[in-house]
């Protein structure tokens, strides 16, 4: 966790820094992605889709397409799960007003957005 997060962390704002890790995360992969037209669920879908890049619409790759089950269970399961982390945590964090977060609840939910920042750095862009 790093920057407004950060700070925001460390001044008791847990449900505001949850929500500025979920969008520099969503900024981090755009600009990975060299694509600032999509954001959050559908930038996530379309990048871990298993359907080949198209111009201007790159693709990160988990691993190479060896054809395998695990394959695309890999690239469907970090769609999925991005698509969980943005409707079930980061919507609910900008779009209604809520008590302050557990500290506990909100490391939880820090932790979902790490393991996507770890899998969105270790994914090689797949480019036409």
């Amino acid at each position: 966790m790093r920057g407004r997060a950060l700070s925001l962390w460390q001044s008791g704002h847990y449900r505001q820094a949850v929500h500025a890790a979920a969008v520099k995360l969503n900024a981090e992969t755009q600009n990975k992605r060299g694509r600032k037209d999509v954001s959050e669920k559908d930038l996530f879908r379309q990048a871990f889709t298993t359907k080949a890049p198209e111009p201007g619409k790159s693709r990160l790759r988990l691993m190479a397409d060896d054809g395998s089950p695990t394959y695309s269970s890999l690239q469907d399961g970090a769609a999925a799960y991005a698509e969980g982390c943005y409707r079930a945590i980061r919507n609910p964090t900008s779009r209604t007003v809520q008590n302050e977060l557990p500290e506990a609840e909100a490391l939880e939910q820090l932790a979902a957005f790490s393991v996507l920042a770890r899998w969105v750095d270790a994914a090689k862009v797949e480019t036409v």
